[in-house]
């Protein structure tokens, strides 16, 4: 389970040490997709392999599926962990999400964020004042 918010800074070669209070025990290799609000969702392997699981289960048939599934699938990179519990970004992607300098990496549950330091400032203010009003809709919806 990942939770926690570290700031942390990726060196000239795009490269991110992973925080140990995030994870415990490194594997050799993470998932990296496309995420929300312009930041990259960071997965293991076995929670990206049911995130694409709960992908399947959905009809291709559907337009938004496909779309949705193209662009996930399109955007996956595997990012292997080096000898000293790094990670490095390809210059593309660390330009396309802003991953320069300091980032901030955002445990959410069966993965974390990876987002620059620009991005993730906007994306927490936009939801500072709906902090109540966003977990009421979570659990309404819930109900139905």
């Amino acid at each position: 389970m990942f939770f926690g918010t570290y700031s942390r800074s990726l060196d000239a070669k795009h490269r991110l040490q992973i925080p140990t209070k995030l994870v415990a025990e490194l594997p050799a290799r993470f998932y990296a997709v496309k995420g929300h609000e312009g930041c990259l969702a960071v997965f293991e392997e076995e929670a990206y392999k049911t995130f694409l699981g709960t992908l399947q289960t959905r009809s291709y048939l559907d337009h938004d599926v496909r779309a949705y599934i193209r662009q996930v699938a399109g955007s996956t990179i595997v990012l292997d962990v080096d000898s000293h519990g790094r990670i490095a970004f390809p210059s593309a992607i660390a330009e396309a999400y802003g991953l320069e300098g300091e980032v901030n990496l955002v445990g959410v549950i069966d993965h974390f964020e990876v987002w620059g330091k620009e991005n993730y400032a906007k994306a927490i203010t936009a939801h500072n004042d709906d902090y109540d009003d966003l977990a009421q809709h979570i659990v309404e919806s819930q109900v139905k």
